[in-house]
């Protein structure tokens, strides 16, 4: 990541392994939305005034307001131009269609499917960061909004004026080689020093210490930088306060032990797992639609199933295949009889 920000070398460092890890729980995220590979990539960070937001552009946009609480505290903004997130929407709803005339323009609707893609990729940006820190760290989505020439949202959202300089640090997206696009994330000069401050474990107040001693475990907070850095290692940390001394547990490891007596679970009576209850599904076929058209579904309304008359059913166990077969009446009852096992090495009856 470029630093046009003048940032001191370690900090951005520190800002980078962040990034990298929360942008890397956020793409898992996207790619699943989309139904494809998508990585997200910080380019760089740069600290500019609020009014005309400089390294976004002129181009309309949008802005989803977030705030953080938990190990870490503030507010953040996340900024994308109209025509990057209708790329987005239109890849979701596997659409190719193009509003003609409206380019630059993004309705309500679009805007709320915005702000729920952003929550969904905030919350496993929060859970990496949880399992960074060690203690926990939430990500809300407040509100969105379209975003003025002048960023007036922005400077809503951080409580202060047009002129204030906050950091903004552009990322970059690839969905395969089907899609490419950039994004803002923008936080304020007291975010970025307490977060800068947690990931250095700086106590700024002595409120600050006291809880970075809580979430050190109870160690001295003036050798935090030292507990920190036996953690990385992966060191026990010992340190003497008030004349206790403070030691991380340390487990025995049960890795490839057998069970008591020697015996596995395995080996042991299987009548404990057969009474255990699984849900059974027959699938008479599937489709795919677009969200226009499901919004359109109404009494009376017929959907087409990718799977042709006559063809066998498909029996699902916990959402697992396990069998295929063909639909018959038993009295009043549908039922199904078994025409082909699928994975029979598992399921199959013994001979």
């Amino acid at each position: 990541m470029k630093n046009n920000a003048k940032i001191e070398d370690s900090i951005l460092e520190s800002y980078e392994e962040l990034l990298s890890m929360g942008l890397s729980s956020a793409a898992e995220i996207f790619s699943k939305l989309l139904n494809a590979e998508a990585s997200f990539e910080p380019d760089f960070i740069v600290s500019e005034k609020i009014e005309g937001l400089a390294s976004f552009g002129t181009e309309p946009g949008v802005v989803v307001s977030l705030n953080l609480s938990g190990a870490l505290s503030g507010k953040a903004a996340v900024v994308i131009q109209n025509v990057y997130a209708k790329n987005v929407l239109n890849f979701l709803m596997n659409s190719d269609e193009e509003d003609e005339g409206e380019e630059d323009e993004i309705d309500e609707m679009a805007m709320g499917t915005v702000k729920e893609l952003i929550g969904q990729m905030s919350a496993a940006f929060a859970e990496s960061l949880t399992n960074f820190f060690g203690s926990n760290v939430s990500i809300e989505t407040v509100e969105v909004y379209d975003l003025s020439e002048e960023c007036e949202e922005l400077a809503e959202i951080f409580g202060c004026s047009n002129d204030t300089e906050i950091y903004s640090i552009a990322v970059n997206f690839e969905v395969g080689d089907q899609l490419s696009g950039s994004f803002n994330i923008e936080i304020d000069q007291d975010t970025f020093d307490f977060t800068s401050n947690r990931l250095n474990m700086i106590p700024g107040s002595e409120a600050e210490s006291e809880y970075l001693n809580a979430i050190a475990g109870g160690n001295d907070p003036m050798n935090l930088n030292a507990v920190a850095e036996a953690r990385r290692a992966g060191r026990p940390v010992s340190v003497m306060k008030d004349s206790i001394n403070v030691q991380s547990a340390q487990f025995p490891s049960f890795a490839n032990q057998s069970s008591a007596g020697g015996m596995s679970l395995l080996q042991g009576n299987m009548d404990l797992l057969m009474d255990v209850p699984l849900n059974v599904t027959i699938e008479i076929g599937k489709t795919r639609k677009k969200m226009r058209d499901i919004m359109e579904f109404a009494q009376g309304t017929v959907i087409d199933l990718e799977k042709k008359a006559g063809a066998p059913v498909d029996i699902v166990v916990n959402g697992q295949l396990i069998a295929r077969g063909d639909v018959v009446v038993i009295d009043d009852n549908f039922g199904v009889r078994i025409t082909e096992i699928i994975g029979n090495n598992t399921f199959a009856p013994k001979e």
